[in-house]
């Protein structure tokens, strides 16, 4: 495993934007680019690429390359587009894009991801670590059309804080980490548009899972966090298409914060919160 960066901040949320540059963001509201090449051993420079003006916990780009960010600090999810002044400077523009459910402020977006083909994104409404748990289990799931900006709950106010989503292959199928349940649930949709939730996988040991990634076979790298105080290292499981636990991947700090695959899916890439850094893992081809 290698490490791709260093931070003087913790960043979390790793994802690729559609030139294919790797992002991560930290709560102090920064936004990251990572240029370079993911084959070269160099550890990347980071550059500020934007500033959410709140504390950022997901990202995600859409195939025009907006951004959209989950802010605790505002309890909203923003869209980013880069736009150009009449005196030619690029700049981004940050506009609110969803706020709340039926006039109900959200408790605080913290994970998103986004339908290649339709536009949906999906996100889970957790609050800040701590607010929904065992014993407060309010956190929810949503999706949003990108052409009526309609707003479907699929799981509302019963979750211990929900974190990592990430959509199937096929995209008929919505995974999301319970973080306080030690689970992975699986929201199916049967007809289309109507969804039904099961646990895809129990897992023991450790807090509970944190962020989520899957390829294209299926297989889903599950981050299974916990405090540093408990454990020096950390673990992603790797978990088949039928919820078997295939792999476990062993990282260098237990507070992993978001995981991605690299376009080609020949590497994982790890973001991890006591060490402030990214890390690089190879996967078998």
């Amino acid at each position: 495993m290698q490490v791709l960066g260093r931070h003087d901040v913790a960043v979390s949320s790793p994802t690729f934007g559609p030139s294919g540059d790797l992002f991560t963001i930290a709560t102090s509201g920064d936004i990251f680019r990572h240029p370079g090449s993911l084959d070269h051993d160099s550890e990347f420079a980071p550059e500020q690429w934007s500033h959410s003006s709140g504390q950022p916990l997901g990202l995600v780009f859409d195939n025009f390359g907006a951004a959209f960010v989950c802010d605790a600090a505002h309890q909203a999810i923003f869209r980013i587009v880069g736009v150009k002044s009449e005196d030619g400077v690029s700049r981004h523009e940050i506009e609110p894009y969803v706020r709340e459910y039926e006039q109900s402020q959200f408790l605080g977006p913290n994970s998103l991801c986004m339908s290649r083909s339709t536009g949906m994104l999906y996100f889970t409404d957790s609050g800040p670590f701590g607010e929904t748990s065992l014993q407060n289990p309010r956190g929810s799931v949503f999706a949003i059309s990108s052409s009526t900006q309609l707003l479907i709950p699929l799981c509302l106010n019963t979750l211990a804080h929900p974190c990592g989503v990430a959509l199937s292959p096929d995209e008929k199928n919505i995974f999301v980490a319970e973080t306080g349940m030690n689970r992975i649930l699986r929201f199916t949709q049967h007809p289309p548009g109507v969804f039904h939730c099961s646990v895809f996988t129990q897992l023991t040991g450790r807090f509970g899972p944190t962020a989520l990634c899957i390829n294209s076979n299926g297989d889903l790298f599950v981050a299974h966090y916990d405090f540093l105080d408990n454990t020096p290292n950390g673990r992603v499981v790797v978990v088949n298409a039928d919820g078997e636990v295939i792999n476990h991947i062993t990282v260098p700090g237990p507070e992993i914060t978001g995981l991605c695959l690299t376009p080609d899916e020949r590497y994982l890439i790890i973001a991890e919160r006591s060490t402030t850094s990214l890390y690089r893992h190879p996967l078998q081809q």
